[in-house]
């Protein structure tokens, strides 16, 4: 039994990096193989032969930039209020107090604090 993706192709170029040896793959819809395992079907690297997963974050525009999202607003970053004046706080690895903003190592175990 063979399994078989729509007979539609997108036409799209794809291009991904194997994670086991770093080579750059470049395939078109074409060339995608698939299985139940693999839903929205792999290729092969042809360095390693290491199976890859295909997605479609993977497209390439035609001037061979990545196709990749927009972010319409991203989200607001959020100012970073000081501490209270004389705030105090506990290291989280003994538990010690300390003074948040002037220690930076914690007196009882030397852990790096925030």
């Amino acid at each position: 039994m063979a399994f078989k993706r729509a007979l539609w192709h997108s036409g799209l170029t794809y291009q991904q990096q194997c994670p086991l040896c770093r080579t750059n793959v470049q395939y078109t819809d074409y060339h995608l193989d698939f299985r139940p395992w693999f839903p929205d079907g792999f290729v092969y690297c042809p360095t390693c032969k290491k199976p890859l997963r295909h997605n479609e974050a993977y497209a390439l525009n035609p001037d061979g930039t990545a196709n990749r999202p927009q972010t319409v607003n991203p989200a607001p970053q959020q100012p970073q209020t000081a501490p209270a004046e004389g705030a105090k706080a506990f290291c989280t690895n003994c538990g010690k107090q300390y003074v948040p903003g002037t220690d930076h190592f914690c007196g009882g175990c030397g852990k790096k604090l925030d």
